[in-house]
């Protein structure tokens, strides 16, 4: 299948059709009930090419923006307009999101923040015109061996196109560079919580530090995970690791990406070596680096061998929820904080590709809409997680991972993975238990609302009216979730 490619032309040539023909904005015609995203994506392009968007204007024109896509509703989107133009609008939407990201450095903290947030409401906005433009049946990520499907990137043909970055041949074979960061969206109640605790929320769960050798011109990924710690692994398992999306960003100062990249790798492989490896940090402290997170593979390596001096990202997110018992649960403090979708934003790095399984964007957006209304009525109506059945075993059958043989036999009724290594706090399994329960209590009942609201309308439903439905449900006073999950009394 081909691969596309467009370069914002309008950012290189101030052609006539760029100066002279302003689109209408996308509001009015919202108002008549009629969105026009195609129209909406064109004039992003054209307000950054002919300087309207600036230093001084960005914060009144990224709040309409924003106040534009926030109206991406199925009522006010046409079906026929999709079928017609839906090619179309997700490339002028990908070029709109290249020429936001190209005037990211001369624009204040505040309008990048807000660019992050546009970001999100853009690629809602996409999720929804795939989903409906190509009409893949919406699959849960359950139900896919992904070790046994064709690799994501390399094999394009499988796929539905995907989009490259400027001065990328788009026809030829993507090639990753020593030093690329990769952000990733996970599809599992664990990815939604990442993307889903921070403020703004993001579509993004997991950095993947990618290292290409000089010599062999191998590529492999550097990446850590909860039971494991720091790894490598071939760039081909990393592709097919269950993932929603894909964004490749390629560092400006490529001599310098390299070193970080080269430094980790032989670190990694040198402790390999003694039989030794690099832990997870469970406690997220980016000070130590004796434990890495995914976020710290990629941290500490620039920050190492540039001295303190390069420090990733430019700008974290921030974690605003005060239920301190909770965050003490997931592993995670209130403050600022990075978190993945934070590269995007960041003016060090270029976008190199960006792909979607436009299969699975019902599936993960129903996962982000159950974890977004766990956290909002712990926020709003002093929900708590309850010790249950479920996460007490859990941990009782953690407790008996340094017994081998019994361990062997228990890893096997529980589903915890049998080489999760042993430094996993228990606080940590008995959560991922309740995250898996609630969620399994939760998502039926918007898989259920999605499914109906489309087969009525043809039309998938926003993610507004996804959490929507949740709210409705928590309002019936549901008994099995109460077990589970309820205000503290």
């Amino acid at each position: 299948m081909k691969k596309l490619f467009l370069l914002p032309l309008c950012l290189l040539l101030l052609s006539t059709s760029c100066t002279n023909v302003k689109p209408k904005r996308g509001i009015s015609q919202a108002e008549q009930g009629n969105l026009d995203l195609l129209s909406e994506a064109r004039t992003i392009v054209d307000m950054i090419s002919t300087r309207e968007l600036n230093a001084e204007t960005c914060e009144r024109e990224l709040s309409n923006l924003k106040s534009d896509y926030q109206l991406v509703t199925p009522q006010n989107i046409e079906l026929e307009s999709i079928k017609r133009d839906g090619q179309k609008i997700l490339d002028e939407s990908f070029n709109a999101r290249l020429s936001l990201h190209s005037v990211l450095g001369v624009l204040p903290s505040n309008c990048r923040l807000k660019i992050k947030e546009l970001n999100l409401l853009i690629r809602a906005s996409e999720d929804f015109v795939g989903a409906h433009y190509y009409d893949d049946k919406q699959i849960s990520a359950e139900s896919i061996k992904f070790p046994e499907q064709p690799i994501p990137v390399y094999e394009a043909s499988a796929y539905r196109p995907y989009h490259v970055g400027a001065g990328i041949d788009p026809n030829a074979k993507f090639e990753f560079k020593n030093g690329d960061i990769m952000i990733t969206k996970g599809v599992s109640f664990v990815s939604s919580t990442i993307s889903e605790i921070a403020k703004p929320r993001s579509l993004f769960s997991h950095i993947v530090f990618v290292h290409v050798d000089q010599k062999t011109k191998e590529v492999t990924t550097m990446e850590s995970y909860v039971g494991k710690g720091v790894g490598i692994y071939s760039i081909e398992d990393a592709l097919r690791n269950e993932n929603a999306r894909i964004l490749v960003l390629r560092p400006k100062d490529s001599a310098l990406a390299s070193k970080a990249a080269d430094y980790m790798y032989n670190k990694v492989v040198e402790l390999k070596k003694k039989k030794k490896f690099i832990p997870y940090d469970y406690a997220l402290d980016f000070e130590d680096n004796s434990k890495l997170s995914c976020e710290e593979v990629a941290f500490d390596s620039f920050k190492h061998v540039s001295d303190g001096k390069f420090i990733i990202p430019e700008i974290m997110s921030n974690i605003t929820m005060d239920d301190d018992a909770f965050l003490k649960r997931i592993g995670i403090k209130k403050g600022f904080m990075m978190v993945p979708a934070d590269m995007e934003t960041d003016t060090r790095f270029d976008i190199a590709l960006d792909w979607t399984d436009y299969r699975l964007v019902r599936d993960s957006w129903r996962k982000d809409a159950v974890l977004g209304e766990m956290f909002r009525w712990i926020t709003d109506n002093n929900y708590k997680i309850r010790e249950n059945m479920t996460s007490i075993a859990a941990k009782a059958i953690w407790s008996t991972r340094y017994i081998p043989g019994l361990w062997t036999m228990m890893s096997r009724l529980s589903g915890i993975p049998k080489d999760f290594t042993k430094d996993v706090p228990s606080i940590t399994i008995s959560t991922m238990a309740s995250l898996k329960t609630i969620g399994n209590i939760l998502l039926p009942v918007v898989v259920k609302a999605d499914q109906e609201y489309y087969e009525k309308n043809g039309k998938w439903m926003s993610t507004e009216m996804l959490r929507e439905s949740l709210e409705k449900f928590r309002q019936t006073d549901p008994k099995n979730l109460h077990k589970v999950f309820r205000a503290r009394q």
